[in-house]
């Protein structure tokens, strides 16, 4: 007999003892993969790419999100999703419980965007873990889930010319600011959030223009639209409390969370005026422009 076909030792009991450890250590990596990774694994891989660009849109030929999505999905992955589901195997994560939690967001009063937003970011994590050359996950369980209906009210607030100038009137100079780019350019909420001087400065002077360069889709960047009589004068009384500043934001004040809005609210009440949203700005800059 060649050498090679010679077995390698003539124990039986060891070949027993070895051939028993085979086999429970196949049903071991079968269990460990029928388990597959926790949630929490997945999904603090798939927020770091997104917050570093590496991960992007599965639509739109895979652009990366915009700083403001990006924002809002790691908060709702931060403060919902991972407390919740951190800890349990993605894949024993089912229908049935990514139902039940979304029907208990429901009935504690959490508005259908914000748990479309939700159902959105573990949907996008499920979606990149179960890609054939990663296979994290074996399917999407948030395919089936039923959302909400829809609870939100519909936007139709104008205000037209004379009641907007009565409504920023009453406001403290520096919360003027974001009202009149909303009113007079009709820019969204993130986009006055990021104005910076240079892009309403043309030399050393309020310029014509705005510049938007970073909007929330590409057809909104790179626009330029014109500074309106009254939002030139409040643009200038900033400008020159801020101590003609070339460089750094428009604003005084912070538009991304609810501070604003109580002021305002708040002046407007005292001044017997009808409260207007940001948002509800943009509705009065369109009519504006008709």
């Amino acid at each position: 007999m060649p050498e090679w076909q010679q077995p390698v030792t003539k124990n039986r009991s060891e070949v027993l003892a070895w051939l028993g450890a085979a086999d429970k250590g196949a049903a071991h990596l079968r269990e460990r993969a029928s388990a597959g990774r926790i949630f929490e694994n997945i999904g603090d891989e798939w927020i770091a790419g997104v917050r570093l660009g590496r991960i992007g849109r599965r639509k739109g030929r895979s652009k990366p999100y915009t700083a403001t999505t990006v924002r809002d999905y790691a908060r709702s992955y931060d403060n919902f999703l991972r407390p919740e589901f951190g800890p349990f195997a993605a894949d024993d994560i089912g229908e049935v419980e990514w139902q039940m939690w979304v029907d208990r967001l429901s009935r504690e009063g959490l508005s259908r965007s914000r748990i479309t937003t939700h159902v959105a970011v573990a949907s996008a994590i499920y979606a990149w873990a179960i890609v054939p050359s990663r296979r994290l996950a074996a399917r999407n369980p948030l395919r089936l889930v039923e959302l909400p209906p829809n609870d939100e009210k519909p936007r139709l607030r104008v205000a037209f010319a004379p009641e907007a100038e009565q409504l920023i009137d009453a406001l403290e100079p520096k919360d003027q600011v974001p009202y009149a780019i909303a009113f007079y350019a009709g820019l969204r909420r993130a986009e006055i959030s990021r104005l910076e001087w240079p892009e309403v400065l043309d030399g050393k002077r309020i310029g014509p223009r705005l510049l938007v360069t970073r909007a929330k889709s590409d057809a909104g960047r790179e626009r330029r639209p014109p500074v309106a009589e009254p939002l030139h004068g409040v643009l200038m009384r900033a400008w020159l409390r801020q101590g003609r500043p070339l460089t750094g934001s428009v604003l005084e004040t912070s538009v991304m969370s609810g501070k604003l809005s109580t002021r305002a609210t708040a002046a407007w009440t005292s001044a017997g005026l009808r409260r207007i949203t940001l948002h509800e700005c943009r509705h009065t800059y369109a009519s504006l422009l008709t």
